[in-house]
C-alpha cells in the first residue's frame, strides 16, 4: 500500500480526486473505491481528504457510525456510499466569518433551548450548521419552534430574533424567507413573554 501521511493509499485518494473532478458524486465514489479495498472506511476517508476534509475530523464523522460498513456486503458499496453522504461525511465545512459565527452561535442556543428533535431533522440541521446554510437553519428552526412542555420557548425565540436580525431578510426557499421567518419568531417572542 503506497499511502500518503494520512496513511489512507494514495492511489484511492488520487482516483477520488480525478472522480470529483470530472463531476462524480461524492457517494457514487465512495462506493466505486469501497469495490477496489477491503477496508471500506478507506473508501470514505479518501472521497473525504480529495474534497480537503481534514483526516482527523473525516475520523471523527466516521466514528460514529463504524456499524456502517458492517451492514453491508460486497455488492453494495454503491449504498454505502449513499448513507455516509445522507449523513454528512463529505460535506466541506464552510468557514464562517465573525457575523456568521455569531448567527451560528445564536441558532445553536435556540437548538438548545428547543427541547429535542427527531434524528433525522437533526442530522440535516447539523449538515446545515456544517456547510454553512445559516439561512436554512435560520428558517428550519423557525417551522420547529420549542417543543411543547420540553422546550424553552422564551429563550428560543429570543435567540432566533437575534440570528434572524442578522440574515439576509429576502433569503428564502418554497417555504418562506427569513423576513417572514422573522416576523413570526418576534410575535412568538411576545407570546412567550405573556
Amino acid at each position: 500500500m503506497s499511502g500518503d501521511e494520512s496513511g489512507v493509499d494514495g492511489s484511492l485518494v488520487a482516483t477520488a480526486r480525478e472522480r470529483l473532478r470530472t463531476g462524480a458524486a461524492p457517494a457514487v465514489v465512495c462506493g466505486e473505491l469501497a469495490a477496489r479495498t477491503p477496508r471500506w472506511s478507506d473508501a470514505a476517508l479518501a472521497v473525504g481528504l480529495a474534497r480537503g476534509i481534514p483526516e482527523a475530523e473525516l475520523r471523527e464523522r466516521l466514528a460514529g457510525g463504524r456499524q456502517w460498513q458492517d451492514e453491508f456486503h460486497p455488492g453494495e458499496e454503491e449504498e454505502y456510499g449513499e448513507l455516509l453522504e445522507m449523513h454528512g461525511v463529505f460535506d466541506v465545512p464552510k468557514q464562517l466569518d465573525e457575523r456568521e459565527e455569531v448567527i451560528a452561535g445564536h441558532l445553536r442556543a435556540a437548538w438548545a433551548a428547543m427541547g429535542g428533535m427527531g434524528g433525522g431533522y437533526a442530522v440535516g440541521l447539523s449538515r446545515r450548521f456544517v456547510r454553512g446554510e445559516l439561512s436554512s437553519a435560520f428558517r428550519t428552526l423557525a417551522r420547529f419552534g420549542p417543543r411543547r412542555g420540553r422546550g424553552r420557548p422564551a429563550e428560543f425565540w429570543t435567540a432566533m430574533v437575534a440570528a434572524g436580525e442578522l440574515l439576509d431578510p429576502a433569503d428564502g426557499d418554497e417555504r418562506g424567507t427569513v423576513a417572514q421567518a422573522l416576523d413570526e419568531s418576534r410575535r412568538r417572542l411576545a407570546e412567550s413573554a405573556r
